[in-house]
C-alpha cells in the first residue's frame, strides 16, 4: 500500500469515528434542548403522579376492605349478642281433659291441669328467672335454691304467689284466682280494700281472691291433697256420704252450695268417681250413687 492510500485511509477512518460518537445533543440548539427537556421533565411529573393515584388508589381499597370487615365483625358480634340477650318464649299448653307434666329448667316441676296454659322467658346469658305465667291450674313441686333466690307465679296479676321451696295447687282462671298449700310456705300478693296486700299461707289453708269486695276468703282443708284429685282424673271414696263427697267436688269445680240443709243418709260410698272437665257429668254420676235429684245450674248447686 503506498503512502497516499495509507493516509487517505486514515483519513476516512476518522471521518466515519468522528460521525458515530457525536452526540445527539450537540447538534441541537438551545431552544431545542429547553423543548427536550421541558418534555422530559412533563414525563417525569406523570410518571410520578400516575404512581401516586396508583399508591392511592391501593390504600383506598386496603381502607375500604379493612371497614367492610370491621362492619361486618360488628354485625356479627351484635347478633350473637343480640341472640344471646334474647328472651326465647317457652309455652306450653293442655287440651280438654289433657294434663302435662312441665320439668322446669331449674328443677322445679309443674302438673298442668286441662285447658291451662304455662309460660317462661329463657336467655342464654341470664338462663331462667324462676318466673312463670299460668292462665288455668297446675300444680308446683318449686325446688329449693341455694342463693334463696325466689319463685314468682303470675308476678304483678291481681293474685302474685312468691315461693322458695314448696308445693301447692294455684288456679287462676278468671274470675277464680285460688291457693290450696301443701307443705312450705307462700306469700300472696294481691289488691286488697287498703291497695296491694301481702299475706302468707300455711299448710292446709285454701286462699281464694274476692275480686268484687277485693278481699281474701280462707279456709283450712282437713285433707287438702283431695283437692288434687283432678292430676288422676278421679275422685277416690272410702266409705263417704252425700255430704262429703259434695265438699270436695264444690272445691275442685269451684261451685257454691246454695246453703241448705244435706238430706240426712246412711248410704256411704266407696269407689272411685270418674272427673272430666264438665262439672254436669260429675254430678249426674253422684245423683246415680246416692238416689238423690241434684240441681247444677252455671256454679250453683241445689239438693232437692
Amino acid at each position: 500500500m503506498t503512502e497516499e492510500s495509507s493516509n487517505l485511509f486514515q483519513e476516512e477512518h476518522f471521518e466515519e469515528g468522528d460521525i458515530h460518537e457525536s452526540n445527539y445533543l450537540d447538534q441541537l440548539d438551545e431552544e431545542e434542548l429547553k423543548v427536550l427537556r421541558k418534555k422530559i421533565l412533563v414525563g417525569i411529573k406523570a410518571g410520578i403522579k400516575r404512581n401516586e393515584e396508583k399508591a392511592k388508589r391501593q390504600a383506598r381499597t386496603i381502607y375500604y376492605s379493612k371497614v367492610a370487615a370491621s362492619f361486618l365483625l360488628l354485625i356479627a358480634t351484635s347478633f350473637g349478642l343480640w341472640h344471646s340477650v334474647k328472651q326465647e318464649l317457652v309455652l306450653y299448653k293442655t287440651g280438654s281433659n289433657e294434663t302435662l307434666k312441665i320439668n322446669l329448667p331449674d328443677g322445679s316441676t309443674a302438673l298442668l291441669n286441662s285447658n291451662s296454659s304455662l309460660a317462661y322467658s329463657y336467655n342464654r346469658i341470664n338462663g331462667f328467672e324462676r318466673k312463670v305465667d299460668l292462665t288455668g291450674e297446675a300444680y308446683f313441686d318449686i325446688a329449693k335454691n341455694d342463693d334463696i333466690k325466689r319463685f314468682v307465679i303470675n308476678e304483678g296479676e291481681v293474685m302474685e304467689v312468691e315461693v322458695y321451696g314448696t308445693e301447692f295447687n294455684f288456679k287462676s282462671q278468671h274470675p277464680v284466682h285460688k291457693l290450696t298449700l301443701i307443705e312450705g310456705s307462700v306469700k300472696l300478693g294481691y289488691q286488697g280494700e287498703k291497695g296491694e296486700t301481702n299475706r302468707m299461707v300455711v299448710p292446709g289453708e285454701t286462699i281464694k281472691l274476692n275480686l268484687e269486695k277485693n278481699h281474701i276468703e280462707t279456709k283450712k282443708v282437713p285433707d287438702p291433697l283431695r283437692l288434687l284429685a283432678w292430676q288422676d282424673r278421679k275422685l277416690r271414696m272410702q266409705n263417704e256420704n252425700l255430704e262429703d263427697i259434695l265438699g270436695v267436688v264444690t272445691e275442685l269445680y269451684d261451685l257454691e252450695l246454695i246453703d241448705q240443709k244435706i238430706p240426712p243418709t246412711n248410704q256411704l260410698i266407696s269407689g272411685s268417681l270418674p272427673l272430666t272437665d264438665n262439672p254436669n257429668e260429675v254430678i249426674n254420676n253422684i245423683e246415680v250413687l246416692f238416689n238423690t235429684k241434684i240441681n247444677l245450674d252455671k256454679n250453683l248447686i241445689r239438693i232437692q
